[in-house]
């Protein structure tokens, strides 16, 4: 069950478009009051040209002052000619009057309690010589008659590779050095009934706008048995996931990928498969949808009509959740499944689930990415998106979770219900957090939260497998280190979680 996130992808255009106008100052006898209604309709007209116009307590007042000169300089780039914008010193004073001076974050739990199952970890430590670790990806598959394997992508040293477990201890086999890869999918791409690799490369560490990201395949070869690398498309923006189906029923694997890119790239690529021969894939590229922001694409069939369907996650600006739906020979109907509240909502992490088991796929999604302010805000979350046979689909915010990035889910305690896992990057030293958490289900939709850690710990992605195969669901959770800090061991690359059962069991005996 994949969970992943990409690092340093989310970076929100709080406000976009246009120029700006010159503009003589208001009087300076007008009080705040008539200030704000003067110019309040013009700057949520222009705020709202291109997305949702953001409340100002979404933000503090400081974070105003810094966010808005920034965005006034995307104004400048921007391409837009014919808006009005309002002047920059009466939106600042706009946004901040209505600001709060500081965020109530939830509380912190610095002692933390056993929980009702007992999980052990075990530190995995980065390679020698491999730079401070930057995990991308974790995703642990298993059948198809191979052995259960963790993959694992790591944007900094530029590795995908995979953990296999014996008698219980992982052992890391890389398979490619990559430049900076953010998704890996083990996936038979040629249809010679052998598994490859298919994987996502951004092109570069930080945010930029460039051509350098690519979609590559590790092709196995069973006369050398190994893995023979194939850049399936070259020349795109930041890339961060890549996912295969038929879609056009020709018997063939076609990909779909999420070109994030940054300001001025980015978008959602439908890449048919066109090969002659399964020695050589070809794809022709079409534009299914211009926006910048994919981060994540899931393979489902929504309405059961035997096409596979996909979903994507839109972030920057957008926020926003969408379904394509197939309608064959490459053609996508597409549909909201939910729209965030405002364009600095901070989404990280979708992930397919049928959480009430009511028969059809729900979504969990986190948000949680602090990349524009570096602010961290009460309004990140764990949360639930039920299929109710319609579109949108219904929201339940489950549980409060500061920094929240990734989710993964699984039943952890063995009880038949689905309880759910969630892991924290925050980018913020100031203090420990709990970084990784699992969620008991109590009750149909009610959730029990119980920290694992209290720490500084960095983590962007976790995924859940029972990867020792006791029938006990473990836990892999990623670690990403963009600078060098006292306060966290850097040497580990990743922790494992293993589930040794219910608690209780593990307590002494009394006397």
């Amino acid at each position: 069950m994949p969970a992943r996130c990409c690092s340093l992808l989310f970076l929100t255009l709080l406000l976009s478009c246009g120029k700006q106008e010159s503009s003589v100052p208001p009087s300076a006898t007008l009080t705040a009051e008539s200030r704000h209604a003067e110019f309040e309709t013009e700057i949520k007209t222009f705020c709202g040209h291109c997305h949702l116009c953001p409340d100002p307590d979404v933000l503090t007042q400081d974070a105003w002052r810094m966010q808005i000169p920034r965005e006034y300089v995307h104004y400048e780039q921007s391409t837009e000619k014919n808006l009005r914008v309002p002047p920059m010193p009466e939106v600042i004073r706009y946004f901040v009057d209505h600001a709060p001076t500081k965020h109530q974050l939830p509380a912190q739990i610095a002692d933390v309690p056993s929980g009702p199952v007992h999980f052990e970890r075990q530190s995995f430590p980065r390679q020698a010589d491999d730079p401070l670790p930057g995990v991308t990806n974790l995703n642990w598959v298993s059948g198809n008659k191979l052995p259960g394997e963790l993959l694992l992508t790591d944007l900094d040293s530029g590795r995908a590779g995979r953990i296999r477990f014996s008698a219980s201890q992982p052992e890391f086999e890389s398979l490619a050095k990559l430049h900076h890869p953010a998704h890996i999918e083990r996936v038979d791409l040629n249809g010679d009934q052998h598994d490859d690799y298919l994987i996502a490369d951004l092109g570069s560490f930080g945010p930029e706008d460039h051509d350098r990201g690519t979609v590559e395949a590790l092709l196995f070869d069973p006369q050398s048995n190994s893995y023979q690398q194939q850049t399936l498309q070259a020349g795109l923006g930041r890339v961060a996931d890549a996912k295969a189906a038929d879609f056009d029923a020709d018997g063939d694997l076609d990909l779909i990928v999420a070109e994030f890119g940054w300001h001025k790239t980015g978008r959602l690529l439908y890449l048919e498969n066109v090969s002659k021969s399964k020695a050589d894939l070809q794809y022709q590229l079409r534009v299914l949808d211009p926006r910048h922001g994919a981060s994540h694409v899931l393979i489902t069939d929504w309405n059961q009509d035997g096409l596979p369907d996909f979903v994507t996650l839109f972030s920057q600006e957008h926020e926003i959740i969408v379904a394509f739906l197939n309608e064959g020979q490459g053609r996508f109907r597409t549909e909201t499944i939910y729209q965030a509240p405002d364009p600095a909502y901070g989404s990280s992490c979708i992930e397919l689930v049928d959480l009430d088991q009511d028969g059809d796929l729900d979504l969990l999604y986190t948000n949680g990415d602090t990349m524009d302010s570096f602010e961290l805000r009460p309004s990140h979350s764990v949360q639930w998106l039920e299929n109710r046979g319609r579109f949108p689909f219904e929201h339940h915010r489950l549980a409060p979770l500061t920094g929240a990035y990734g989710v993964t889910h699984g039943d952890f305690d063995n009880d038949g219900d689905i309880d759910l896992a969630a892991c924290t990057m925050t980018w913020n030293y100031d203090q420990r957090r709990n970084t990784i958490v699992w969620y008991e289900q109590t009750a149909p939709g009610q959730f029990t939260a119980h920290p694992l850690d209290y720490s500084y710990g960095q983590h962007p992605v976790l995924t859940a497998g029972d990867f020792d195969g006791d029938g006990n669901l473990d836990l892999a959770v990623g670690n990403f280190e963009a600078r060098a800090v006292e306060q966290v061991d850097q040497s580990e690359w990743f922790s494992l979680w293993w589930n040794k059962g219910s608690a209780k069991s593990k307590q002494p005996a009394k006397k």
